[in-house]
């Protein structure tokens, strides 16, 4: 039995390289240890680059963020590629890289201070 691989068209291909892939969850309060923020994954499969921008929008408490990437879509290779970086109320970060070496990224958060949570907005694309 010969297994025939999908076909795809030049069309196809184009389309997975050069549109972007972009995440903008809604806002999500943190936790008191590191949870991911939930629709911050971004898939780099034909993709080179990935940049994220973290905010925290909460009026007084902070936040730790870190960006881990991981080869399985589970996380379960998951290493930290940045961070823990401390954001103070209404500051901003963000992490970049122009050749992503892994196939899969997300953000995550916690409370910098146990029980005083902070709230995080993300933003994030990965392009070809």
């Amino acid at each position: 039995m010969v297994v025939v691989a999908d076909r795809h068209t030049v069309e196809d291909l184009v389309n997975f390289r050069y549109v972007p892939d972009v995440v903008a969850p809604s806002d999500q309060t943190s936790t008191n240890t590191f949870a991911a923020v939930t629709g911050s994954v971004l898939d780099t499969y034909f993709k080179l680059s990935v940049a994220y921008t973290i905010k925290n929008v909460h009026g007084a408490n902070s936040i730790d963020v870190r960006v881990v990437g991981a080869n399985v879509s589970d996380f379960s290779d998951a290493v930290v590629v940045n961070g823990p970086t401390t954001l103070a109320a209404a500051a901003i970060t963000s992490y970049t890289v122009s050749i992503a070496p892994y196939r899969y990224y997300r953000v995550e958060e916690k409370a910098t201070v146990n029980d005083t949570q902070g709230t995080a907005r993300v933003r994030g694309i990965a392009k070809g």
